[in-house]
């Protein structure tokens, strides 16, 4: 199935290569900026191979990113931005739905490996899904959530860099966030639930993953054929 949207990716990845450092990390935060304002991804991807080009550009005169965004690049993002499209709930679901089942199936690997390093062998005998396992993978997911939304309040405000505050309340999301899952891991493993066989959870993850990426494809090549 073609992929419009990862292949614009690839083509802007590609591109970007030729900017400097500096300007590959302004470009990261105007990106990052861009998904707060819940803009449809492919959109997303046309605007950052405008500005991409725009700084090429530049560079024959020698100038460069920063010359052309000034001192607050919200501005100039929401210029570009003024006839894109906003993401509507479906493509939300499926594009953060993806990322959803990434997390699960990496909490899912960290147990299996916890379960070597404890000298079993999952191949062998059966998983055992614990209360603390599962109340630490909730407190990740929703740890995770947490800091995603945080972090898109804190590009929304004006300024290219993070305050002291700003960092601290980053650091002191994630001190509890790993302080709720070893917590619940801690005093909630011996809470038994179910066995299952390893494979299971991989098969059922990856028919999860599949359908949903090929939802989201065939959304974002909608979307590209409409832009």
């Amino acid at each position: 199935m073609e992929n419009l949207l990862g292949n614009l990716k690839r083509e802007n990845k590609e591109r970007e290569k030729r900017l400097i450092v500096s300007d590959r990390r302004i470009l990261s935060d105007m990106v990052g900026y861009m998904k707060t304002q819940k803009i449809c991804d492919y959109d997303i991807e046309l605007v950052r191979k405008t500005i991409t080009r725009n700084a090429l550009r530049s560079y024959g005169r020698k100038k460069n990113l920063t010359h052309l965004v000034g001192d607050d690049y919200r501005k100039y993002c929401d210029k570009l931005c003024e006839n894109t499209r906003k993401a509507t709930g479906k493509e939300l679901i499926f594009s953060r739905g993806v990322t959803a089942i990434y997390a699960m199936a990496l909490m899912y690997m960290a147990r299996l490996v916890d379960i070597v390093m404890t000298g079993g062998s999952f191949m062998k005998e059966p998983v055992e899904i614990n209360l603390g396992y599962l109340a630490a993978a909730a407190v990740i997911l929703l740890g995770t959530l947490v800091m995603y939304y945080y972090i898109f309040r804190i590009m929304k405000q004006k300024g290219t860099q993070m305050s002291t505050g700003q960092t601290g309340g980053m650091i002191a999301i994630l001190i509890v966030i790993i302080g709720l899952a070893y917590a619940g891991a801690y005093f909630l493993s011996d809470i038994h639930l179910f066995n299952v066989i390893w494979w299971v959870p991989v098969a059922l993850i990856a028919l999860i993953y599949i359908l949903f990426k090929i939802l989201y494809i065939q959304y974002e090549n909608q979307m590209a054929k409409e832009a």
